[in-house]
């Protein structure tokens, strides 16, 4: 059976404190994609780190009983082809994961 990308329809209703990962899953939300360079330059969406595959960075919002290595707050580089896209009612999107899935903790 072949593993694809899984993604979950935007709710209204669905917040981000109201989801709790279970087991050895994390619950990450994606950073802002940059618009502007550190030089003041902008950038179009086609020079943007985004779509299939690409590492995301963002902050842990929860963890399930079972997670060792990160904490809610800790601020993860995350492997693009991993876990389940989600999107919120607020328009913030995160990603449901599981350790292995994290590359790194940014400090």
């Amino acid at each position: 059976m072949a593993r694809g990308r899984r993604s979950v329809a935007t709710n209204a209703a669905l917040n981000v404190k109201d989801l709790k990962p279970t087991g050895a899953r994390v619950l990450v939300i994606a950073d802002e994609p940059e618009t502007k360079t550190a030089g003041g330059i902008l950038l179009s969406s086609a020079e943007t780190n985004s779509g299939p595959g690409s590492s995301m960075t963002g902050k842990v919002a929860s963890i399930g009983s079972e997670v060792k290595g990160v904490k809610a707050g800790d601020k993860v580089l995350v492997n693009g082809f991993s876990g389940s896209d989600v999107e919120f009612g607020d328009g913030s999107k995160g990603k449901f994961i599981t350790m292995d899935d994290v590359i790194a903790v940014i400090s």
